[in-house]
């Protein structure tokens, strides 16, 4: 597989932020894995509640992450979520009442500057 481009479930090619990155400029169509901020500015963040049907689609989230990995069912279910850019999973994160205690992100969304801090400032 390419560092520049995937196919995803509907087998179309998706460029990422690799690719992206090196056409040094960013084209503003609003591009899934856009790395200079556009996408995220003009469509933010959604989130999806994590139920137990999706358990399996959430844990190969975390492994995906190459962080530890935290089952899910210990944590409360209205502290875990799916994170979403343009309707497309992005990660996984749990939170207390507060802040967001982990955060797993798909590998071709983690150049896309989701970071914890971020993430809260759309959440909260």
């Amino acid at each position: 597989m390419s560092d520049l481009f995937y196919l995803n479930d509907q087998g179309q090619q998706v460029w990422t932020s690799q690719y992206l990155k090196n056409k040094k400029t960013c084209c503003k169509t609003g591009c899934l894995h856009c790395p200079y901020g556009f996408t995220l500015k003009k469509f933010g963040l959604t989130f999806k509640l994590i139920e137990e049907k999706d358990f399996l689609k959430a844990e190969e989230i975390q492994k995906q992450s190459g962080k530890s990995f935290i089952d899910l069912k210990t944590i409360h279910p209205e502290d875990r979520y799916f994170l979403l850019l343009k309707d497309h999973i992005a990660g996984v994160f749990a939170k207390n009442k507060i802040q967001i205690k982990h955060l797993w992100l798909k590998p071709d969304f983690s150049s896309q500057d989701l970071s914890i801090e971020m993430i809260e400032s759309y959440f909260f």
